[in-house]
Order: structure tokens, then sequence, then C-alpha cells
């Protein structure tokens, strides 16, 4: 068996048809969940982008140490390709994500191939004096908008759009054949090709940046959707995030339509400073246009897979390493470690070789530490004559869970970011927790919310249960401790649910 990973970076889960959205069309992800399995309940254990890929990559939780955050992978720490080298498996890891190429990180390192698809963002690759970017100028771009004279990040904002810009001339980003991650798609492709008539068994990783921001697809998906009818996007129904217009008025929904000009990037932030509300409501139906052109991309991938017959002979793995905030939380992107829905809940699914229990879905609570065991367990790479003591892995094998060999692997998920804020998530509760608290920012208090009723943490109801946020966050915090202890025979399991029914 061989085994494809396809990594996306801040995919949305409430942009995905698979996952209950009714208007945003990604007909190839709709194909690969009706010929794989499904989980409901995925989540992150650390994140953001390079924090996720640790986990990914070393099976082990790190959330409560800083060193495990946005850092550089240490020497002594082996990840997937190192416990692939004597196995008899080829590792091939091809990514467009810029902050993995990065000098220093280490991200590319032990893998028998690496191809880095270079140019996407800001990654600092078309440079000024190139001709294939003369005349670039940000106050060309509209969709572009620098922040007020005296902030401070002015100059940030404008080196990083510059560097954007000289990209998305000279490499041609916002077209159909090069949107949502299309070069790297096709990088995949033809190493796919290239290794065609090899009969050892591989991991390829394909890491994808897409709908990482800028979000700036071709015309036609940047407006696909900007005609949906406003009740598509009425907060409550599957497939929401958009409040109803709280006057009703029509006229003042075909002004928006016809006049909010899209843009194409912003600061991270509060909603009603760094964009406004009107355009907030634009920026989502950009974005859904962005995930529409990331399926259209992958589609091409899955239809090379089947010609080349690797669909009856590969494990396929899709997910993301974070959901992106847009709004739901009155701010836009990553601007504070706050763990609600919107970020930590991400796409998982394992399409088995020939399609096998295809169109299932798995109800199980599951996160991004269990990819490693189940990767190696599908190459029956669990043990080495050469192995040497290795740190254990804390994840556990999917494969276990779909073949019906096990039937839950935790009662829970818990998770972190930057070491400000953990969670618990069950499959009844949702604890926020702060940890260090921001000094530019007023003091938060522990938050709980009602799953699966209150999707979007919307309704706060640690007030009403103050036992029941007592007991969760001792759990929460022993579970931190035996991380810390690397430890986890003394986790303390959650109470029974009956003790702390949903409320009415």
């Amino acid at each position: 068996m061989n085994v494809i990973v396809i990594a996306c970076n801040g995919l949305h889960l409430g942009f995905l048809g698979p996952y209950g959205n009714p208007w945003i069309e990604t007909p190839n992800l709709d194909r690969l969940a009706s010929e794989g399995v499904v989980f409901d309940h995925h989540y992150p254990e650390n994140l953001t982008t390079l924090p996720t890929r640790r986990s990914w990559w070393t099976g082990r939780y790190g959330f409560p140490d800083p060193d495990q955050g946005w850092t550089p992978l240490r020497a002594d720490e082996p990840i997937l390709p190192d416990l692939l080298y004597d196995r008899g498996v080829r590792s091939a890891l091809i990514s467009d994500v810029p902050m993995l190429r990065q000098a220093g990180h280490g991200f590319g390192r032990g893998f028998d191939e690496v191809v880095w698809v270079r140019g996407q963002g800001y990654d600092p690759y078309i440079l000024p004096d190139d001709p294939r970017a003369s005349g670039v100028s940000i106050a060309d771009e509209p969709g572009l908008r620098l922040p007020p004279e005296d902030d401070p990040d002015r100059e940030l904002w404008t080196l990083r759009w510059e560097q954007y810009l000289r990209n998305r001339t000279a490499l041609k980003l916002n077209t159909e054949e090069n949107a949502g991650s299309g070069r790297a798609i096709r990088a995949a492709i033809d190493w796919l090709d290239r290794s065609a008539n090899e009969t050892t068994p591989f991991v390829l990783w394909l890491d994808l940046f897409s709908p990482h921001g800028p979000w700036d697809p071709p015309p036609a998906d940047r407006d696909r959707y900007i005609a949906v009818e406003p009740d598509d996007f009425e907060a409550g129904d599957e497939g929401d995030l958009i409040d109803e217009d709280s006057d009703g008025d029509d006229d003042a929904e075909d002004l928006f339509l016809d006049e909010v000009a899209p843009l194409i990037d912003v600061p991270p932030g509060p909603v009603g400073e760094v964009i406004s509300e009107e355009e907030l409501y634009r920026l989502r139906r950009t974005y859904a246009g962005v995930v529409t052109a990331l399926d259209r991309q992958l589609g091409l991938l899955f239809d090379h897979l089947k010609r080349l017959g690797r669909l009856d002979d590969s494990l396929i793995i899709f997910t993301s390493d974070q959901g992106e905030p847009l709004g739901e939380h009155g701010f836009v992107r990553r601007f504070r470690p706050w763990l609600y829905e919107e970020l930590v809940h991400t796409p998982l699914i394992l399409r088995l070789p020939g399609g096998d229990r295809g169109g299932s879905r798995h109800q199980a609570i599951v996160q991004s530490v269990d990819l490693l065991p189940t990767i190696l367990a599908a190459l029956n790479a669990n043990t080495s004559p050469f192995d040497t003591e290795q740190p254990p892995i804390h994840g556990h094998d999917l494969l276990a869970l779909i073949q019906g060999r096990v039937t839950k692997l935790r009662d829970f998920a818990c998770l972190g970011m930057d070491v400000e804020e953990f969670a618990l998530r069950s499959h009844y509760w949702h604890l926020v927790l702060p940890v260090e608290a921001d000094p530019d920012d007023p003091p938060r208090s522990v938050e709980l919310y009602r799953k699966p009723e209150d999707r979007w943490d919307q309704n706060d109801v640690s007030e009403r249960n103050p036992e029941l946020i007592e007991h969760l966050e001792l759990v929460l915090r022993r579970f931190v401790a035996a991380v810390e202890r690397d430890d986890f025979s003394q986790v303390l399991p959650l109470r029974d649910v009956a003790l702390f029914p949903p409320p009415a």
C-alpha cells in the first residue's frame, strides 16, 4: 500500500460540502467523501501552521510546551520520514507553503525527495528588480488597503503586499491554472508520473498553501457566489456564517452586492477596524470562491490518480492544519489564540484503497497526532530491526477504528495555541480556558459551549454550569500535566455525561 496525504492550510470546515455546506461547490471533495470515511470530530492539538505539522509528523502532543510551538524541528526529534527511512518506504514532500521552506525551520528534513514550489503568499521569491514584475504597485490594487499612516504595522503590510503582488504578477498566481495551489498539485502529478514504474511503497505528502490568504482567485471564482441569496447565510443553518440582515432591507442587501469591492487580503484584527461588516460579508464569498478553486485543482489530482491506478493501491488522507476565523467572534484571521470552532474543528477524510467502506462517517473524536500511527500501520511500518529507543507516539491508528477493531480512541480532545489558551472538546461540550492573558487585552474568563447544538460557539453557558466547568478544567489540567510528564497513565477520565446533561 502507498499513502498520499493532502494537507491544506486554513480550510474552514463550514465551507465544505462533506461537512454540511449547501451552497459552495466542492464536487471533488464530495466525491472523495462518498468514496472514503469522513471523520466528523477531528481537531489539531497545537495551533497553527508549524505546530500542527510537528503533531502530524511526530504523533506527539506538544501544546503545553513553548518549545514545541512555532519553532524549528530539533535534530533529535524523529519525524515521519525518519521513521520510514529503514522500512523500505520512499518518502516525498511537495509543498507550496512558504513557512515550511523558511531557513532554519527544518520541515523538509529527512524526506527522500523534496519539491518546494516557491512564490505563494508573502514568500520572498520574486525580487524587486525582477523584470517580470516591473511597475507593480499597491496603489494599483484596490483589493489591498494599507493600515493608517500611524499604524505601527503599516510598513510590515506594505512589504508583504508588495512581495505578494510581485509573486502574483510574475507567476500568474490568480489564473485558473494556478489558483488553488495549482502549481503544487501539478508538481505532485509530475512526481506520480515519474514514480509510476517504481515498485516500492511510498508516502507522498502534498502540503498545500490554499486556501490560506491572500484570497485572490480568478475573477470567475472571486465573484462566483456574489449573488447567493442572503437566506443561505442565515446564522444557525448548516453552512451558515453570516447573520441575517438586521433591518431586513432587501434594497440594502442589493446595494451591498453591487457596490462592495472585494478585498484580497486584510491584516488580522477586529471586524469594524481592519474590515467593515459589508466587506466581511464580501470576503466570505471570496473565500468560498477560493475553496471552489482548490476543489477544482484537487479534481485534477484525483482524476490522475485514477488513471494511474493509484486509487486502488493507496490510502488517501485529506485534512487541514486549522480553520479560518471569518468574523464569527468579531475578528478575521488568527488575530488571537481564541480556540473557537471555526479555528479548531478541521476536516479529515480517509479513502481506503479501492474505496473500501466508502460513504461512511465516523463520530469518534480524533486528532492530528493520529495521522502518524495511521500511516505507519497502513505501511506495516510500526517496527524495524534497526529501531533505537524513540519517544513514544501519543496518537492512535485510525484504521483500527475504521475496521471496527476498536470503537473509540478517546473521550475528549485537548489542544492549545501559543501556550496562551487551552481547550477541551468532547461530544457534548467545548471548554475554552485562557492560560496567559495578553497585556493589551482585558482578562478573559473560562467559556463553555454546548455541543452539537451550538455549532459556532455563540452561546457561552459557563455561568449556568459551575460544577461542570470545575470538572472539565480539572480534566484538562491533568491532561496538560500528563503531556509534560510524557505519561498518560494518570489522565483523569470525564465523568458520566449523564451527571451533566445538556440543558433542555
